[in-house]
């Protein structure tokens, strides 16, 4: 039936047509008739005849339809690319427009067959993703949509660079950069050959690398890198000949200052006379000569943010006010510098309260290796210990995170390394934080992430965790979670509902609310079997070492091997053993065991937590009470006690009290306690005292 609607549909044409077509037509007017009723066979005949006898854009652009379509023989996608480009060029001699049995021939129509052939074309060269194909295609569809073009190039290049990633190698990706001089991962190349070249020439991490290394290589993006790291070999050494070679020969360093400082506090000891006009006779170029000698005094005193009255102010180690509260807020004193804020503006102050740069901020964060990131208006940069403005003005700069701040240029994320350099081109449209090496990042709400070395893996993940301190990521794909290595290897299937990350790289995964554990290095140290309460935390479920199964409202627990260490049934609740005991609930009173299971401590306790630094608290009745590890009573109240630190409790009553690890009133009649950092608590009496507590 097909066939006779063909031949009806044949001869209906035809004798349209035939009135149209005089005797006199030229073969290529002949062809285009032939054409236009489906004559493959003659039209091709015909038009290969002219264009033997006379290059010109007709016949070429005939024979170009015929390969572009795919119901002949004669189809055939090179050929019919080759014939649409001579057209092109053959049209631009002869520059006459002709229409030919609805066939209409200029410049537009031959680069629309051109871009029609190409997008063919470029189907199927997209299944062969070989550099060798894409090449191929570049080469004879060149007059093809430029947004076409541009993709292949991108994929072409895609492959070539990863394959350069692969060696790892500067000269290999100078080779790419060389060869691909206009591609899209030239920035990134180039970024990376800086990296390469860092690893290659200082792979030995001597002194003698990282001179080489600055002195071949001054425009390299990890110049800083270099002089940090040299810098921290001086340090490290208490190298006074090499900090004096550093401080002269490398004055642009963002460490000299501290270099300065470092070898003034390894050469002047006694702060005599004497030994300060010598240093600077043999120094003559030592920088801030009166105010770092006025710094270094300050250094020496250590201050502590003190809140009163939702006030901030700072006392010192005796607790005596240095700075009184009179800030919204204060920072700790970072590099000779707190944060501070009062009234909407935010400035620095160092330890005589005095403003640091005699200028205010939006926002600022604390200095960290000689800059500080502040916020002008709605803009952010970086400044130095001077105050002065070193870096672009970015539209947002997060907090440090990793070594690494994360910026935003241009409507787009990318990440600076902590001496304000760029390590990751702004390019993406949302940027996590770094942690443990990588951040994730999103575009076309799929997530991939990045390293601290500039790798980016591609966005195939509808979420992405945090990576672990095992370079392991929780990743989402659809509805179903699983895991991914820092490759991007999927190491566990996205077939569960949740997996949560838990110590000691091991994961719960949950299924149909049941949940097992799986291993980071690969395997499942259980059945997916067990009864999951999502209320409670990964810490309930295990500590890393030994794991807790529930069934059926029975807990068990087990170690990696699956060997079980109490069954189900035993108790009414385990818990994991902390400092040799366990503490278990048995006919709803809590005691504590050893890993024995020999009864240590009575089932008395109507609650009770585990032991830690030896101790625990539990509750009889009423009473609260601190035991050590043989079930004496150290202390005991009426009133709730709380841990706070390694060697002190507080006691929740009316008048709080501190009592240490003995049990022993350190002080009573507290109206506030505050934690400040390095395990220090600044505590207020009722009569207005101050008392710093070190831990």
């Amino acid at each position: 039936m097909s066939f006779k609607l063909n031949i009806f549909r044949y001869s209906l044409v035809l004798l349209l047509v035939t009135g149209l077509f005089t005797a006199k037509a030229s073969k290529v007017e002949k062809g285009f008739k032939a054409l236009f009723v489906y004559d493959y066979f003659k039209a091709k005949k015909l038009f290969n005849a002219n264009f033997k006898s006379k290059h010109d854009p007709y016949s070429s652009y005939g024979l170009a339809v015929i390969y572009s379509r795919n119901d002949n023989p004669f189809f055939n996608l090179d050929s019919a690319s080759k014939y649409a480009v001579l057209s092109y060029n053959f049209f631009f001699i002869k520059r006459e427009k002709k229409e030919l049995f609805s066939f209409k021939i200029d410049s537009v129509t031959i680069l629309q067959l051109v871009d029609s052939i190409a997008v063919k074309d470029f189907k199927r060269v997209k299944k062969e993703n070989s550099v060798l194909r894409y090449t191929a295609f570049l080469k004879q569809n060149y007059l093809a949509n430029k947004n076409l073009i541009n993709e292949v190039i991108y994929l072409r290049d895609e492959i070539d660079y990863n394959e350069t990633l692969g060696y790892n190698d500067s000269k290999q990706t100078k080779e790419f950069v060389i060869t691909h001089p206009q591609s899209t991962f030239v920035q990134e190349a180039l970024l990376l050959i800086d990296r390469q070249i860092f690893d290659e020439s200082t792979k030995d991490n001597s002194v003698i690398s990282y001179i080489d290394f600055i002195k071949i290589n001054p425009k390299n993006i990890l110049l800083n890198s270099a002089y940090e790291k040299l810098f921290s070999l001086y340090k490290e050494k208490s190298d006074v000949a090499g900090l004096h070679t550093f401080v002269i020969n490398y004055p642009k360093a963002p460490q000299n200052l501290e270099a300065w400082k470092l070898l003034f506090a390894l050469t002047v000891k006694s702060f005599s006379s004497n030994e300060l006009e010598k240093f600077l006779e043999e120094n003559p170029t030592f920088p801030l000569k009166n105010s770092i000698l006025k710094e270094l005094e300050l250094n020496k005193l250590v201050l502590y943010p003190y809140e009163k009255n939702d006030l901030f102010g700072f006392v010192d180690t005796a607790a005596k006010t240095i700075i009184t509260p009179a800030f919204d807020a204060a920072s700790p004193f970072y590099e000779g510098l707190s944060v501070v804020s009062k009234n909407d503006s935010v400035f620095f102050i160092n330890k005589e309260n005095v403003n640091a740069f005699d200028q205010f901020f939006a926002d600022a964060y604390s200095f960290n290796n000689g800059i500080a990131a502040v916020k002008h208006g709605n803009k952010w940069c970086f400044i130095n210990r001077q105050g002065q403005i070193i870096s672009p003005i970015y539209d947002e700069i997060n907090e440090i995170s990793d070594n690494f701040y994360t910026v935003k240029l241009n409507g787009k994320f990318g990440a600076l390394n902590n001496f304000g350099q760029v390590i990751i081109e702004s390019k993406f449209e949302e940027l996590g934080d770094f942690k443990n090496g990588f951040a994730y990042y999103r575009t076309e709400n799929k997530s991939g992430f990045v390293s601290k070395d500039g790798y980016v893996y591609k966005p195939e993940f509808d979420w992405l965790s945090d990576f672990g301190t095992d370079n392991i990521a929780v990743v989402k794909i659809g509805n179903s979670y699983g895991l991914i290595n820092a490759t991007g290897k999927l190491i566990l299937e996205t077939k569960y509902d949740q997996v949560i990350r838990a110590n000691n790289g091991i994961y719960i995964v949950v299924l149909n609310d049941l949940y097992g554990f799986y291993n980071g290095n690969g395997c499942f140290l259980s059945a997916v079997n067990y009864d999951f309460a999502k209320e409670n935390s990964a810490d309930f479920y295990t500590n890393g070492n030994v794991f807790k199964l529930i069934k059926k409202g029975e807990q068990a627990l087990v170690d990696a091997n699956g060997r079980v260490s109490i069954d189900f049934g035993t108790y009414d609740e385990i818990n994991f053993a902390a400092n040799g005991l366990i503490r278990v609930k048995n006919k709803n009173k809590y005691g504590y065991v050893d890993r024995k299971l020999n009864p240590v401590i009575p089932y008395k306790y109507t609650r009770a937590n585990d032991f830690k630094d030896s101790l625990a608290l539990v509750q009889l009745k009423d009473k609260f009470i601190l035991i050590n590890t043989q079930g004496k009573e150290l202390f005991s109240s009426i009133s709730e006690i709380q841990k706070i630190s390694t060697h002190y409790y507080l006691v929740h009553s009316e008048s709080e009290q501190l009592v240490n690890q003995k049990g022993q009133t350190v002080f009573s009649d507290i109206s506030d306690i505050q934690p400040v950092k390095g395990g220090v608590f600044i505590i207020t009496l009722n009569n207005g005292t101050i008392k710093l507590l070190h831990d």
